[in-house]
């Protein structure tokens, strides 16, 4: 006898809800998801990276500006209820996007004008996060933390090098309003944009 779709999806929920990763586990992490300007530029120096280089790291991985790093999950629920909360209170401002940035570990990004409504919501996260979950920040998730939307990371030392002298010099401006949020999952098999939540019926304040 066939179970009725109503109980599938029941049973799927509960089991979601039980969910305890074994082996190497799951880790999350809360990002901003760019506007499609900004991503289709990401997508296509990604693609450029790839024919030139033959590699192009970070490709399986949906454009965004990290809020906060991955952390290890055991469960999944506490933190997608997070999620859905810090959506329903977060308020839209404007983002900027003016350049390129490199880390010397091989990773080049487009440079996110810092700002205090970015700083704001970061450090919402983090205290949220470490009160509530006991997820505390790294060390590099202090005052100098750089915002940032990687295009490559991990590469050669001689492709890094060749790729950051062929973006000296190329200037670039977007600018976007917030509006989506992500929450990014990690397991075995990799990188996926476990959810994405607009900002339902919000604008600018004094639009």
């Amino acid at each position: 006898m066939r179970r009725p779709f109503s109980a599938i999806r029941s049973g799927l929920a509960h089991a979601r809800r039980r969910i305890h990763w074994r082996g190497e586990g799951c880790s999350l992490g809360y990002v901003i998801l760019v506007s499609d300007p900004v991503g289709n530029y990401v997508r296509r120096l990604q693609v450029e990276i790839l024919k030139e280089h033959g590699t192009s790291p970070g490709l399986h991985v949906t454009p965004h500006i990290t809020l906060k790093q991955a952390f290890p999950a055991p469960l999944l629920d506490p933190f997608e209820r997070y999620f859905d909360k810090l959506v329903n209170e977060t308020e839209p401002f404007e983002i900027v996007v003016r350049g390129f940035g490199f880390f010397d570990e091989g990773i080049i990004f487009l440079d996110v004008v810092q700002s205090s409504h970015l700083a704001a919501l970061r450090e919402r996260i983090l205290r949220d996060l470490s009160i509530e979950f006991g997820v505390h920040p790294y060390s590099v998730e202090d005052d100098r933390y750089h915002f940032h939307a990687t295009i490559a990371h991990g590469l050669p030392r001689a492709s890094f090098e060749r790729a950051r002298k062929a973006l000296d010099g190329v200037r670039i401006e977007f600018s976007f309003v917030l509006d989506t949020l992500g929450m990014l999952l990690h397991t075995r098999y990799g990188w996926i944009t476990y959810k994405r939540s607009a900002l339902q019926g919000r604008q600018l304040p004094n639009a």
